[in-house]
């Protein structure tokens, strides 16, 4: 029993291994990439995606063999990630951090989208050109596609280190990404190493696309995200800015999923993962191997915060003067809701009660975001575990438990304020990139639990037929109708934005956006930052507690899809276009873009890819958001 035991263990160790290795290769993607630009680039993902769906196309539909596909894949990636620098980074360099950052999320929501419009939305299977087989090494084994993927991976990782090392272009991207003003002092011109890096990273994506086409046998157009995630998880194990660091994490993040998966069960390997992701991030945050060595690629810096200060606005704040900050006073909310209450009594359609129904409540989730990520500088990647939580508990008190609503919204905001209060406190000493990468992953880890605590949650199935909103104290008033849920959303949402804004012009908001500025002066003034940071968590994560109850309620049916990070990233965008720290601009962006897709819902499949244009159009046009970043 022991024997099959250990044979059991080296042989998951080995198979770990190999899809270890396409992690590392697209953790070496993301370090490129940052380590060059200082950008997280959220289109590696589709990157990858497209390399498989390449060589699929090469394979299937052009009957080329395989090694012609893969080529030809690679090449095509990687001009399309060159172009990719070209659309994402150079017209958004003058503007805030995080604008290039949302512009590669919008053009991997474009990327995506078309992929399921040329090769179809469902999975396909990808042909193997060769017999299987398996080697048996002692009672352990390992497959034949196992040995190709380690084998290509590792010979791709060795070609990028000696290319960085001995060649001359790849000496002038160490030392663009060590210092890119003192490089350009020197004659290098960093625009075209910039290009290089995303060029080389889109390479890297592709390769790792094809291998793990080969490893499942299949593509489908949504495999970007999630082997993105896991690549970006490996780049910050290894050390975000570290060639060797991020093989490393790619190998490390492989074998623990999988003997996580061997020994603990399939639906626990992501969380394993991400939970091994956050307490590096908490006592190692450079990485393995993200230190000052020479080898490391840019830096120990650039693990930590190769920005000023602690916030990802920072350079916005100092050209407040060429962008009016508009927003309206905290009465201003109260009125609105008002107004919008009167849109029953003119509407009949309940298709349009239900759209500005949910584009309330992301409003009020927008705003949410904003305090967070715009008043104290801390983006948030993740913030759709916490209305997550607040959907659940409604769901569990309301369905499980047969609770009325006085008790049960409530219960969820509270319950939110507190899960987000002490969620905040892994992110006190992180400042930068490294506390939002912390954000993302609390966020995955609250989707996952989601998914996994089964006696709480219904794990993926979710909640059915959550009752309507009653209440007890009215003498069991129930809403049932869209209209009528219609003004009670209405009515938290307008009463919550009147708070947040009250909050957000007093001395507590004042104290956010110091924080946010310069935490070291904040501390040296003697403020309790910690308290000040659980308070502004608390704060946001009530607002977002009380947008998941009322989802709940107007849905009536939740699962663990409507919280993933695609949402987070989502309600991100929301509150950077509105103006990152302005609240009405956040409920604002909130509002409309919900609105937006409902609008186009006539294009059917194009609408998301049109939404996409209006978010790159949006970021390059007003980068510190439609009203102003405050």
């Amino acid at each position: 029993m022991a024997h099959d035991m250990i044979e059991l263990f080296f042989s998951q160790i080995l198979n770990g291994l190999a899809i270890g290795q396409v992690y590392a290769l697209i953790a070496l993607g993301f370090s490129l990439v940052f380590g060059v630009s200082n950008l997280i680039n959220f289109a590696q993902g589709a990157l990858f995606m497209l390399g498989a769906f390449f060589a699929f196309t090469g394979v299937v539909w052009l009957g080329l063999p395989l090694p012609v596909a893969a080529v030809a894949s690679v090449l095509l990636v990687t001009v399309l990630g060159m172009l990719l620098e070209r659309v994402a980074l150079r017209p958004l360099e003058n503007g805030p951090f995080i604008a290039p950052v949302l512009s590669t999320l919008a053009i991997s929501i474009i990327i995506d989208q078309l992929a399921e419009i040329i090769w179809s939305p469902e999975g396909q299977a990808f042909p193997v050109p060769y017999e299987e087989f398996t080697l048996f090494i002692g009672g352990a084994y390992i497959t034949s596609t196992d040995i190709l993927i380690f084998v290509f991976g590792g010979l791709a990782a060795l070609a990028l280190t000696w290319f960085l090392r001995a060649s001359w272009m790849g000496r002038t991207l160490r030392a663009t990404a060590q210092d890119r003003d003192a490089a350009a002092q020197l004659g290098v011109r960093t625009g075209d190493v910039r290009r290089l890096a995303f060029g080389l990273a889109g390479a890297l994506g592709a390769l790792s696309g094809i291998l793990v086409a080969l490893y499942f046998k299949s593509v489908f157009p949504a495999m970007g995200l999630p082997f993105g995630l896991k690549g970006f998880a490996a780049a910050l194990l290894g050390g975000l800015t570290s060639i060797p660091g991020a093989v490393l994490g790619g190998l490390m993040l492989g074998v623990v999923e999988t003997l996580a998966s061997a020994y603990i069960g399939e639906g626990f390997r992501d969380l394993v993962a991400f939970s091994l992701l956050l307490v590096f991030l908490l006592f190692r945050p450079q990485g393995l191997l993200g230190d000052r060595r020479l080898d490391a690629l840019g830096g120990a810096g650039g693990a930590s915060g190769a920005m000023p200060s602690t916030s990802l606005l920072a350079s916005s704040s100092s050209q407040r003067a060429a962008y009016r900050v508009r927003d309206i006073p905290p009465w201003g909310f109260l009125a609105v809701g008002a107004g919008l209450c009167l849109l029953p009594f003119v509407i009949d359609s309940s298709y349009i009660l239900q759209a500005v129904v949910y584009a309330m409540i992301l409003a009020l989730l927008a705003g949410s975001v904003t305090l967070v990520s715009g008043s104290m500088g801390v983006l948030s990647i993740g913030h759709a575990a916490f209305y997550g939580v607040g959907a659940y508990t409604v769901a569990v008190l309301g369905h499980t438990y047969g609770l009325p609503t006085e008790v049960a919204l409530p219960a969820a905001i509270v319950i939110t304020a507190i899960v987000s209060a002490l969620a905040s406190l892994p992110l006190y000493k992180l400042s930068g990139h490294t506390a939002a990468l912390g954000t993302l992953a609390i966020g995955q880890i609250g989707f996952l639990v989601f998914m996994t605590w089964l006696p709480v949650t219904r794990g993926p199935m979710g909640f059915l037929n959550i009752p309507a909103p009653t209440f007890e104290l009215l003498g069991g008033l129930r809403l049932s109708a869209i209209g009528q849920k219609f003004w009670l959303v209405a009515l938290v949402v307008a009463v919550l934005l009147f708070v947040g804004q009250r909050i957000l012009n007093s001395d507590i908001g004042r104290v956010w956006r110091g924080i946010r500025e310069d935490r070291l002066a904040a501390h040296a003034a003697g403020l309790p930052v910690r308290r000040y940071l659980m308070l502004g968590f608390a704060v946001s994560g009530a607002m977002a507690g009380a947008a998941g109850g009322l989802f709940a309620y107007v849905q009536s049916v939740i699962t663990p899809d409507s919280f993933n990070v695609q949402v987070s990233m989502l309600l991100l965008t929301m509150a950077v276009l509105g103006g990152l720290g302005n609240l009405t601009g956040a409920a604002l962006a909130g509002f409309v873009l919900t609105l937006i897709p409902e609008l186009l819902r006539p294009f059917a499949e194009w609408r998301m890819i049109v939404y996409g244009v209006i978010l790159l159009a949006a970021l390059r046009w007003r980068p510190h958001g439609l009203l102003g970043a405050r």
